[in-house]
């Protein structure tokens, strides 16, 4: 891929440098977007000030726009470094000796800067203004308010706070994530392993890459969270010690990030940047910092106020003191799709470990950390069964590294060894849902061997348990699991957990041929479940013995029981249950002889399960749909379903039970066997496929809607999209319609644009009279 023009420079050359501004050392590189943005609000504003973390490139961005506009300030671009500057009332010489305004009538004042500067167009840079930010701002707004032909662009780690400010804060740069590792010809599309590797070149000019360093180069860059000065830093070692060493000291470490030699001391090394931040705090706020460090993968403001509250830091405080620290540009906030995020730089998130290591309260913290998110857990586990599993399960993918670390700190004395349990009971659906098997099993077998107590985590990690070893093929262990589960909910008198466990041993059995057992459990479980008075329950002991009337052959029975399962799920708004519902109402219609009828039936629950995303149910109904593309004789897709299911079990850790896998290994066979030297590139589409999260949408990107009668004479839309134009009818948006049919939110964007189309409409609004007009047409009179 070519580079961005413009890249890997010095702007504008220097022979026509302005005098005023230190000529770089070194060529500047990335900041495509940045540069513009900034160049333009220094155009267009009187006082831009650039924030960010120390070290991040703030001066370098604000020489290089400031360089680039020069030509409209007739009387010239100035850089006054403040960061020597002890007070506030050395400002004014400070900028009288970088403008070279001489002191014949004694020390420079403001007053006498706004006389010189008043006729003046100038731009004058302020560099490093966060310590004497109080001065600086009253210095700005003074001059800038006499001065009317002058702008000032400022740099500090927070803002000025003056009227008419324009805050512009400066990102890391670019970087490579190791989840996604680029090959080495595209480590250099990523801003800092540019960056990185130029400053490594010039450090060691024989430097010489091969395809294995592309992983140290992007170790080095996510580790460093894309900040320059500390690549730059990392980058000068490469000579002595090499990509790989420098990738395994850097860690949690400020040793290896230090550069003897000229320049301000904060840039000598990481430390002392981060350092020249923390004096600035006051006490609330150094001690909210250290703390914040017991998080790994950033936090959310309750979880701040849970795990560190405490003096000096007043629990009603800890919101003021997180917005302190975000100002200062200590803390990174993020919105994602989950509310509002915090987080530390790595770099900065090592320092404040060392301070809170020093501080003589880590364990306390971790102790509050640790409770905060196995409850966090326990209170996820009733959401992820719900209408709001899909938005807690993304909360869980952003909590997950705090997960993992409460985890370890739970493993590490026994004392702890029940809070571990509590923990890892609350996740096992998320670990279902999302596919990390391997990864569940883990922490579930971990924590039951390390802790007996409390009874009711216990028997919730024992039914979870089974269901992962089930699907990891362990059936044998899963079926004990079950069993140990049931006991122990019957001896706690909890219904509910009783009537799931007992659901999944029913199915368990008939998966492992008992079906004579599997039907004995299925009545119990349906006894248990209708008297535990939960809708949600009764539908589950339905749904799976709808499955297991399945694998017995009984295609009525299933249909029966999945299709009231299917519709108890939609009232009580699980969108995934519904989609198992799907996919087991599907299997039975295709084992009923009516394999054209399901198709339709298993795309929908596919669709369902990849929006979410739920791998496992992906896997189940990507064989279903293998078996009745075969009996179709469609056997291109045959081999793209086979492969899809051999990358994603793979990718989650699981596999197919004996009875789909034997069905799918024979219709692979014949695939291949029709296909000839097809077949593999076929089955490298599905491996592919498998790999990625939107399956539904790369298995079929231009399908063809399922073939439905009119709902009358005449009228050109399929009952289907008379149901969704009815939902439009009632204003209801795509996404409500799609949670109010239990349908993917893509299926919805397809029939209202078909509906559109046939209706010849530019606009739901004439959807809605169309409707209405063809609605009391049909009324009898």
């Amino acid at each position: 891929m070519a580079k961005a023009v413009g890249r890997n420079r010095v702007t504008g050359g220097l022979r026509d440098w302005p005098a005023g501004v230190p000529a770089p050392l070194t060529a500047f590189i990335g900041r495509e977007r940045e540069l513009p943005e900034v160049a333009a609000l220094v155009l267009a504003g009187r006082l831009v000030t650039l924030i960010g973390a120390g070290g991040v490139g703030k001066t370098r961005l604000a020489i290089e726009a400031a360089v680039s506009v020069r030509s409209v300030f007739a009387d010239g671009v100035d850089l006054v470094d403040l960061s020597a500057v002890t007070a506030a009332a050395l400002l004014p010489g400070a900028i009288a000796a970088a403008l070279g305004i001489e002191e014949r009538a004694g020390p420079a004042s403001a007053d006498r800067l706004a006389a010189v500067l008043r006729p003046q167009q100038r731009l004058l840079v302020l560099d490093n203004c966060e310590h004497l930010r109080e001065g600086c701002a009253a210095l700005a707004a003074d001059l800038l308010g006499r001065c009317p032909r002058m702008t000032v662009l400022a740099t500090s780690r927070e803002s000025l706070a003056v009227p008419g400010e324009v805050t512009w804060r400066v990102p890391s740069l670019t970087f490579p994530w190791p989840e996604h590792l680029p090959a080495l010809a595209e480590l250099e599309n990523f801003e800092a392993a540019e960056l990185f590797l130029a400053r490594a070149r010039a450090a060691d000019p024989g430097l010489s890459l091969g395809p294995a360093d592309a992983a140290a180069v992007t170790s080095i860059c996510f580790h460093l969270d894309g900040i320059p000065l500390a690549l730059e830093l990392a980058a000068a070692r490469v000579g002595a010690l090499g990509l790989e060493a420098i990738a395994r000291r850097l860690t949690g470490s400020f040793e290896l990030l230090a550069r003897p030699g000229g320049g301000p001391a904060r840039h000598q090394t990481l430390r002392a940047s981060v350092e020249w931040s923390h004096q600035l705090l006051a006490g609330g706020e150094r001690a909210l910092f250290r703390r914040l460090a017991v998080f790994a993968g950033g936090w959310t403001l309750e979880a701040a106020e849970a795990a560190c509250a405490g003096p000096p830091v007043p629990a009603g405080q800890v919101a003021r003191l997180l917005a302190a620290l975000a100002d200062k540009s200590l803390v990174q906030v993020e919105r994602p799709d989950h509310g509002t995020r915090y987080r530390l730089l790595e770099v900065i998130r090592a320092f404040a470990h060392e301070r809170l290591a020093a501080s003589g309260e880590e364990t306390a913290l971790r102790m509050g950390h640790a409770r905060y998110f196995a409850e966090f857990g326990e209170r996820s586990a009733p959401l992820l069964i719900g209408p709001r599993q899909a938005d807690r399960a993304r909360h869980l993918d952003q909590e997950t590294e705090n997960l993992r670390a409460a985890r370890r700190w739970c493993a590490e004395d026994p004392a702890r060894a029940g809070l571990g349990l509590r923990l890892a009971s609350g996740l096992w659906e998320y670990w279902h849902i999302r596919g990390r098997l391997d990864e569940g099993s883990g922490w579930l077998e971990e924590a039951l061997s390390a802790a007996a107590e409390p009874a009711d985590a216990r028997a919730a990690a024992l039914n979870g348990l089974g269901v992962i070893e089930m699907l990891r093929g362990k059936y044998d262990h899963g079926l004990e699991l079950f069993r140990q589960s049931i006991d122990l909910y019957a001896e706690l008198g909890d219904l509910r957990g009783q009537s799931r466990a007992l659901a999944h041993l029913g199915n368990g059995l008939a998966l492992t041929g008992d079906a004579q057992g599997s039907r004995r459990v299925f009545d119990e479980g349906l006894s248990v479940a209708t008297e535990s008075g939960d809708d949600w329950q009764l539908a589950f002991a339905l749904y799976l013995g709808g499955w297991a009337a399945t694998v017995s052959g009984d295609a009525a029975a299933a249909r029966q029981q999945v299709t009231r399962s299917r519709d108890l799920f939609a009232r009580t708004g699980d969108r995934r249950a519904v989609a198992y519902a799907l996919a087991g109402l599907g299997t039975a219609m295709r084992l009923d002889g009516e394999t054209a009828e399901a198709v339709p039936v298993l795309r929908e629950s596919m669709c369902i399960f990849s929006e979410l995303p739920e791998r496992w149910g992906v896997l189940v109904v990507a064989e279903v749909l293998a078996e009745a593309e075969a009996v179709a004789g469609h056997w291109a897709p045959v081999a793209t379903l086979a492969g899809l299911i051999d990358s994603l079990g793979e990718r989650i850790g699981g596999q197919l039970f004996p009875h789909q896998q034997g069905t799918l290994d024979e219709v692979t066979a014949r695939a291949e066997s029709e296909l000839g030297t097809a077949f593999a590139d076929a089955r490298s589409l599905g491996q592919a496929i498998g790999r990625s999260d939107g399956i539904a949408a790369a298995l079929w990107p231009d399908a063809a809607e399922p073939v439905q009668l009119a709902v009358a004479p005449g009228w050109p839309l399929t009952a289907r999209e008379h149901e969704v134009a009815e939902l439009v009818t009632e204003g209801l948006t795509n996404r409500q319609i799609a949670g109010r049919l239990f349908i993917a939110e893509r299926t919805v964007d397809t029939h209202v644009a078909r509906i559109l189309a046939k209706l010849g409409c530019t606009s739901r609004a004439q959807v809605a009279v169309i409707v209405a007009t063809s609605r009391r047409s049909r009324e009898p009179a």
